[in-house]
């Protein structure tokens, strides 16, 4: 009876032990398995990115290319009828992707910086146009003394600006940068200036080097507006692109012209630059490769300065996935 009993125990041991090791063995192969399949797709989102990225590079020399077809023309207005402006794709690519660019005229757009004289003072004929574009697009305008004193050299505030002691004071704390910004994504570190503001002023803005005159032929028409003091084409955008199909709109003459005033024309050239030709772009580049999404946004400049061949120089990239 007592053997009977061992044995039994020593089978029933057996068996335990077989089950646990049967256990053990199923966990670590789908622990491998878990792993592999891990590995597989981080290799296969690897693949993909690495595609979408060449597709984004391909598209971006493909526009260089025709921007720099346009500019080549000499003196010739650059206006959004032109090829340049027309969208790339989107074109449908091998392993289920594609991929679709867009140009986009900076210096049709008002330069934040030209707020700043080269002094690094605040600049009151750019001031009061930002004022006015705020307006026009249903924003405060003590925002632009604001935006002012974020890049002016001094650290003494407007009446409605801010300067150390505001954001100092801040949680955390940060100082404003007192220089030229590289990208209109500052404005966000401005207490207050939310994700509404901003999408409506973003189409409206950018960040380039002071010098860079403004394209009368391109100026979005809150900007065109601002400009002459007016609200004529705000709301009328589908009749101010139906104009600029084929030619500059308005030419810098005419709206010299339309203002009426010579000295006021000449203080909006010295103070931003006015003419009918652009050196700087953006190209926004979104590339789709299965699952997997890649955008390219890159600061284009076209340049020529012989004995060198005129060309299109990248001047800053950005992703975003």
């Amino acid at each position: 009876m007592t053997r009977a009993v061992s044995i039994v125990r020593s089978r029933g041991v057996a068996l335990l032990t077989a089950l646990i090791i049967v256990a053990i063995a199923a966990a670590i192969a789908a622990t491998l398995f878990f792993d592999t399949g891990l590995i597989l797709r981080r290799t296969e989102g690897s693949l993909a990115r690495e595609r979408a990225v060449l597709l984004t590079n391909g598209a971006e020399a493909i526009a260089a290319r025709i921007l720099r077809e346009e500019l080549d023309t000499g003196a010739a207005p650059i206006h959004p009828g032109q090829r340049w402006a027309n969208p790339l794709g989107p074109i449908e690519v091998e392993h289920g992707g594609q991929v679709a660019a867009q140009l986009v005229d900076l210096q049709g757009r008002f330069n934040l910086n030209s707020l700043r004289t080269s002094s690094g003072q605040i600049d009151p004929v750019a001031l009061e146009v930002f004022e006015r574009l705020l307006r026009n697009l249903d924003i405060e305008p003590i925002w632009a003394e604001k935006i002012a004193d974020w890049i002016d050299d001094d650290d003494v505030p407007r009446s409605n600006g801010a300067e150390d002691d505001v954001y100092t004071s801040l949680t955390p704390g940060y100082r404003p940068p007192n220089r030229a910004i590289t990208s209109i994504s500052e404005l966000l570190w401005l207490p207050g200036f939310d994700m509404s503001r901003y999408v409506r002023l973003a189409p409206h803005v950018a960040a380039l080097p002071r010098d860079a005159s403004i394209n009368l032929c391109s100026a979005t028409a809150a900007l065109r507006d601002a400009l002459a003091d007016e609200r004529q084409w705000v709301g009328a955008e589908t009749a101010l692109a139906e104009n600029r199909k084929r030619d500059c709109f308005p030419r810098r003459d005419v709206f010299r012209g339309g203002l009426g005033d010579p000295a006021l024309f000449a203080r909006l050239e010295s103070a931003l630059g006015l003419g009918e030709r652009s050196l700087y772009f953006q190209l926004r580049t979104d590339a789709v490769i299965g699952t997997t999404q890649f955008s390219l946004y890159s600061l284009l400049r076209y340049e020529s300065t012989p004995p060198s061949p005129p060309g299109i120089r990248v001047m800053l990239r950005h992703t975003a996935e």
